[in-house]
């Protein structure tokens, strides 16, 4: 019997659940942010696609992971726009710092045989476009992370 109430009781929940409507939406700033956000880590894919198209296609290891990154940014960046999840803006973050990681790993110590320089025009506007997309990313993340209860 009591097992019974407990499963009318849940389900009158439901219904009034259901009948409160949908979700709240994200705020116009919120939606602004995300695109903001994904369109920073779509660009770091879109600058390495130019690159692998500029001559890095020749480089052994270097030019399949080039395209590696391609993949990886569009996947997280649509996944950061649709999605709307704070852990997707956190992996975009992670992989914008993780790009950028590899690129001074390969400045300073090399990377699969490969040696990049610092200085240069693709250099510097890879690097602020990671940068930011990692700032934006991991703004995006305290924004819309669970809050604990009180």
């Amino acid at each position: 019997m009591e097992q019974l109430q407990r499963n009318q009781a849940r389900k009158a929940d439901e219904r009034r659940d259901a009948a409160a409507g949908p979700a709240p939406r994200a705020s116009v700033n919120q939606v602004a942010a995300r695109v903001v956000a994904a369109a920073l880590v779509i660009a770091t894919g879109a600058i390495h696609l130019y690159l692998y198209q500029d001559g890095f296609s020749s480089i052994p290891t270097i030019g399949p992971l080039f395209l590696a990154n391609v993949a990886a940014a569009v996947v997280l960046g649509l996944a950061v726009l649709v999605r709307g999840r704070w852990i997707w803006s956190l992996l975009g973050a992670g992989f914008c710092l993780g790009t950028l990681g590899a690129f001074l790993v390969s400045v300073h110590w090399g990377l699969f045989g490969y040696q990049e320089t610092l200085s240069g025009a693709w250099q510097q506007r890879a690097a602020a476009v990671e940068i930011a997309g990692a700032i934006a990313c991991l703004a995006l993340t305290v924004w819309t992370r669970p809050r604990a209860r009180a």
